[in-house]
C-alpha cells in the first residue's frame, strides 16, 4: 500500500493537522485542531493577547509572534518557542482508537509543553529585556467526538479500498509471477546455482513493482484516492469534554539587555479548567503571580472566556478580576478584551485583541494586539 498524507489525522488531537481544511462544507472547528494557544511564557511576561487561555492539544513545535502597538500597527516583535516532548519522538505503534479517553497520567503527558518567551519590559529611560521560561500540562483533556470517530472510521475503510483496488488489478499477475519464481529458484538450488535463484528472486521483486506502479495509474485505483482524499480535506482534530491544564514558570529581567545582570523577577503557577463542546466553549482561570523583589506586585487573578469557534476562525471574550495580596498594593484592577482568532495557512494563525487591560492608567491599558501563531506536526497516531 503507498505512503499518504496522514498529517491531517486527529484523535483526541493526536493526529495532526497537515492542512487546514478549506472547503465550504467543513463540518468541524479547525480551531479544535491541534493547536499551541498562546504561550504560558507571554503571559508571565504580561503581554499575552488573552488572559485565559483555553487548553489545546500543542502542535510538536509552535511559534509565537506578537506586537503591543496602539493601533494595531508595526510588526510583532516579542517572540515565543513552544515544544512538545512527547510529540518530537514518533510512536508508530500507536493507535487512534487507543487515545479516544486518556487517562490523567497518559494527558500529563500528551499534553506538556515547554515554552521560552523574550519581551521588552523596561522604558525608553531604563530598558530591560524579560526571559521567561515556562511549563503546562493537562490533566484532563477532553476526549474524541462521535463525529471525528466516525470519519476517522470511513478513512480507514477508504485506505482498505485502496489496498482492495491494487490486490485486485495485480492479484493473478503477482500470483503467476510468484509461481515462476518459486520453480526457477528451486530448480537453480537443485543444481546449487545460488546466483541464478536469486536472480529469479530479483526479477520478482522487479515484476511486482512493476505492476503495482502500472496499478496506480489506473482509473479505479485514482478514484479510490480521491475518495480517501475528500475524506482528508474535511477532516480536523475535534476535542470535547472537560479540560483541566496547569501552568507554571518563572521570569528573567536583565536590564540593559545584558545577560550578566538578569535576575529572577517573578513567578507564578496558575489552574485553567472548562468545557468544551464542538462550536462553544466556557474557560475559567485561577493564576498566583508573584514579584521577587516586590511583595506588593503580588496578584491573583480569576477569570472567564467564552468562545464561539467556525471552520476557520474563533471569536471569544474574556473578563478577568485581579486582587493584590501584598501590603500596599494599588486597588483591585480588571481587565476586559475581545479576540479573534482566524486560520490564514496551513498551521498558520493570526489573534487580534481589542479592549481595556488591568491598569487604566498605565501606557498601553488600552489592548490593540495583533499576534502570529505558527504550529508544526506531524504524523502522530497509525491509522491502521
Amino acid at each position: 500500500m503507498r505512503p499518504h498524507p496522514f498529517g491531517v489525522l486527529a484523535a483526541l488531537g493526536l493526529l495532526a493537522t497537515g492542512r487546514l481544511p478549506a472547503q465550504a462544507g467543513d463540518s468541524l472547528p479547525a480551531f479544535n485542531s491541534v493547536r499551541t494557544p498562546v504561550s504560558p511564557a507571554f503571559v508571565l511576561l504580561g503581554i499575552a493577547p488573552t488572559s485565559v487561555e483555553r487548553p489545546n492539544t500543542p502542535s510538536d513545535f509552535a511559534v509565537s509572534i506578537l506586537n503591543r502597538t496602539a493601533a494595531l500597527t508595526g510588526l510583532p516583535r516579542d517572540v515565543a518557542l513552544e515544544i512538545s516532548p512527547y510529540w518530537l519522538v514518533r510512536h508508530p505503534t500507536l493507535k487512534w482508537e487507543s487515545d479516544t479517553t486518556r487517562s490523567p497520567l497518559t494527558s500529563l503527558a500528551r499534553t506538556a509543553t515547554v515554552s521560552v518567551a523574550t519581551a521588552e519590559l523596561g522604558t525608553d529611560a531604563s530598558p530591560a529585556t524579560g526571559l521567561a521560561v515556562a511549563f503546562r500540562a493537562s490533566i484532563a483533556s477532553g476526549r474524541l467526538s462521535r463525529e471525528t470517530i466516525d470519519r476517522l472510521r470511513q478513512v480507514e475503510a477508504s485506505l482498505g479500498g485502496e489496498s482492495a483496488v491494487i490486490e485486485g488489478l495485480i492479484g493473478s499477475a503477482r500470483a503467476a509471477a510468484d509461481s515462476l519464481m518459486r520453480s526457477e529458484r528451486a530448480e537453480a538450488r537443485a543444481r546449487g546455482d545460488t546466483a541464478s535463484a536469486r536472480a529469479a528472486v530479483a526479477r520478482f521483486n522487479a515484476t511486482k513493482e512493476m505492476l503495482i506502479a502500472e496499478a496506480r495509474m489506473s482509473p479505479m485505483y485514482l478514484a479510490a484516492v480521491d475518495s480517501t482524499e475528500a475524506l482528508l480535506s474535511g477532516l480536523a482534530a475535534n476535542r470535547q469534554g472537560l479540560v483541566l491544564e496547569l501552568a507554571a514558570g518563572a521570569v528573567w529581567s536583565a536590564p540593559g539587555g545584558a545577560v550578566d545582570s538578569a535576575r529572577v523577577s517573578r513567578w507564578g503557577a496558575w489552574l485553567t479548567a472548562g468545557y468544551q463542546s464542538p462550536s462553544w466553549s466556557f474557560v475559567a482561570v485561577n493564576r498566583f503571580l508573584t514579584a521577587v523583589t516586590d511583595t506588593a506586585s503580588d496578584v491573583l487573578d480569576v477569570g472567564l472566556r467564552l468562545i464561539h469557534t467556525e471552520r476557520r476562525w474563533a471569536v471569544s471574550g474574556e473578563a478577568v478580576f485581579r486582587a493584590f495580596t501584598g501590603s500596599g498594593g494599588p486597588p483591585n484592577q480588571h481587565r476586559i478584551a475581545g479576540i479573534l482568532d482566524y486560520a490564514i495557512g496551513e498551521g498558520l494563525w493570526v489573534t487580534a485583541t481589542v479592549g481595556r487591560d488591568f491598569d487604566p492608567a498605565a501606557s498601553g491599558s488600552l489592548l490593540a494586539q495583533l499576534g502570529i501563531s505558527f504550529g508544526l506536526s506531524g504524523q502522530r497516531v497509525q491509522t491502521r
